[in-house]
């Protein structure tokens, strides 16, 4: 049952705008966490209608034991047995989702996701045009595709459910509806390749002469510039086409990536987005459940992986082309950071959205090796000056700013902690300071995250703060089982060290060092919009993003911080039914398991690591 919020609001001696507008956000979010024994059946009515509680059957009262049956109640025969307090698994209308609960005794007051609402809001925006108040958001057509994406495949919208009904109406309608959302994912394919462009960049010859995907690039652009000009009887258009450095130190490259429309210049955010969304459409289409040609969606799966096969080297080198080397002044110590578009503003974003891609891709190995391996790497994406760079951006308060010098934020401080994880630099950083910053964010009486100190809390920090806490507890319990059996003599000690003595088991459950309860407590219960989509504040309108991030730090929330990364074969089968304390309708509101790192479904993330490129 839901509960009141009894929790003490923000105390403060002096009132200052920050203390009334936090005061205003509490105000806020109250009703929402009223006692739903004081609402009328009629107002109750309301909330079952719109999906946010479950439904009730006709004749759902029992007066024998006084309790309610659900409409979605099922007799397994074992409700008042041991194994009623076991986590079952079962099949909802998007797939399976694991259940805390017994199906027997759920609470007619529990909070459900309105699971229906959120999807078809979604799907709306993936199959309709968008109206004119979008033209702002031009320049974010793969961030728009991979939310919706995204979100779609946290909710199961895309997850296998073959039809065992006899009925054969029921099986021509699920057929129906499978082709429906394979001809989606091939639409997504076609917007996010209308999105590539291509663009000359010069990089230094000892680079490209360095690096064997390079050269490999280099060799197979002038392998056709020569055929092309053996076909020519005039030389005129070849030499328009190839872009002659005025450097003889210099190499030209035809590098490309992802622009935020077509015909826009590549920039890392948007190449980011649209990689992670062609890596869902890819495992959708030629995962394990689709492998046949003939289901609806191998057809989209293969044009994914097609594109990102054909475009990878050329990312690599357009991703190489934005380093930019420094120096540090007092000490003289070099340190890389990364553009996020040519002749653009250098800060953690780029390195971050440039280094999961790369990831992904298998762009971060040297020669067929493991790039992070003891003794460093000579990949010119993984050098110990890139985790430098990210290291110094670390500020007095333990987040992560854009720049060197800037304030703490939950974006950047995520971007900064998923690249050093990617890079395995983890132990750069003051870890101790930036636990304490993390364990700030989060308000104790709305229970949800700030993105800065002395801010109000926003739906959409639910990932990029809850996402940042389960990282860094996936690594903190990697490191603690690797180190079972060292001498503790020997180890070192503290919160920065990687070599930490412990006796702990790896079956042993792990929690997440945040309240995971009452974080879903407020993305389910103030930042689910009736209409679907989900929102930052219940006084904000919903959008893409911030279902995308809601939902997303939904998913954070439920599952058991992941200590394997990256991510083994077997992970999500056997982490699947370990999931967190669940508020509200535990049998209905689990979500898929998102990779705290990149951010899509680990089995996504299972499937890219798998290919051979």
């Amino acid at each position: 049952m839901n509960q009141p919020n009894n929790l003490p609001r923000s105390p403060h001696i002096h009132e200052t705008a920050t203390t009334i507008a936090q005061a205003s956000t509490e105000e806020e979010c109250a009703p929402f966490f009223i006692d739903l024994n004081s609402l009328t059946e009629r107002q109750l009515d309301h909330l079952r209608s719109v999906g946010l509680l479950p439904p009730l059957s006709v004749d759902s009262r029992n007066d024998n034991d006084g309790r309610i049956r659900l409409i979605d109640d099922q007799d397994d025969g074992d409700a008042d047995g041991e194994d009623a307090a076991e986590f079952p698994v079962q099949r909802t209308n998007n797939g399976m989702m694991p259940s805390p609960s017994s199906s027997h005794d759920l609470d007619p007051y529990a909070i459900r996701l309105m699971r229906s609402a959120h999807i078809n809001y979604l799907v709306n925006a993936l199959s309709n045009p968008l109206s004119r108040g979008f033209v702002s958001l031009d320049a974010s057509h793969p961030w728009m595709v991979y939310w919706c994406l995204h979100s779609l495949d946290l909710l199961g919208y895309f997850d296998h459910d073959a039809s065992d009904s006899a009925d054969n109406a029921s099986r021509i309608l699920h057929d129906v509806e499978v082709m429906q959302k394979g001809q989606l994912l091939k639409r997504v394919v076609s917007t996010l390749q209308a999105c590539w462009t291509e663009a000359w960049v010069d990089l230094p010859t000892a680079d490209v002469m360095g690096d064997v995907r390079l050269t490999q690039l280099w060799r197979q652009q002038q392998n056709q510039q020569r055929q092309q000009k053996q076909l020519e009887d005039v030389g005129t258009q070849c030499n328009q086409q190839q872009k002659q450095p005025h450097d003889t130190s210099l190499i030209s490259i035809l590098a490309g990536g992802f622009g935020g429309g077509p015909n826009q210049m590549p920039h890392c955010a948007p190449t980011y987005a649209a990689v992670l969304a062609l890596s869902i459409v890819s495992s959708l289409g030629l995962g394990v459940q689709q492998q046949s040609q003939s289901h609806p969606f191998h057809e989209a799966g293969q044009l994914a992986i097609d594109l990102l096969t054909q475009t990878r080297l050329q990312l690599f080198a357009f991703f190489v082309s934005l380093r930019v080397d420094q120096s540090d002044q007092c000490h003289g110590v070099p340190s890389t950071a990364f553009r996020m578009q040519h002749d653009g503003e250098m800060d953690v974003r780029a390195s971050y959205c440039l280094l999961a891609p790369c990831h992904l891709l298998g762009l971060l190995q040297e020669n067929g090796s493991a790039a992070h391996q003891v003794g460093g790497s000579c990949n010119l994406l993984t050098s110990p000056a890139i985790a430098r760079h990210i290291a110094s951006c670390q500020t007095y308060e333990g987040g992560f700013g854009a720049e060197p010098h800037n304030e703490a934020h939950g974006g950047y401080t995520f971007c900064a902690l998923a690249a050093l994880r990617i890079l395995n630099a983890m132990d750069s950083i003051d870890v101790c300071a930036l636990r304490s910053w993390l364990a700030r964010r989060q308000l104790g009486y709305e229970g949800g995250f700030c993105g800065r100190t002395n801010k109000l809390v926003d739906g959409c920090y639910s990932f990029w703060q809850g996402g940042a806490v389960a990282l860094l507890d996936g690594w903190y319990i990697e490191n603690e089982s690797n180190s079972i059996g060292t001498d503790a003599a020997g180890g070192a000690t503290g919160c920065n060290s990687s070599k930490q003595t412990s006796t702990r088991d790896n079956s042993i459950e792990h929690e997440l060092t945040f309240d995971e309860l009452l974080l879903q407590r407020y993305i389910l219960l103030c930042a689910q919009d009736v209409n679907g989509g989900l929102r930052d504040k219940p006084s904000k309108p919903r959008d893409f993003y911030h279902s995308c991030y809601n939902l997303s730090g939904l998913s954070v929330a439920q599952h058991s911080p992941q200590w394997s990364w990256p991510q083994k074969e077997d992970c999500f089968e056997k982490s699947d039914m370990e999931c967190n304390s669940l508020f509200g309708d535990g049998s209905f509101n689990v979500v898929g398991r998102t990779d705290p790192v990149i951010n899509i479904r680990v089995e996504r993330v299972q499937f890219m690591l798998a290919q051979k490129f």
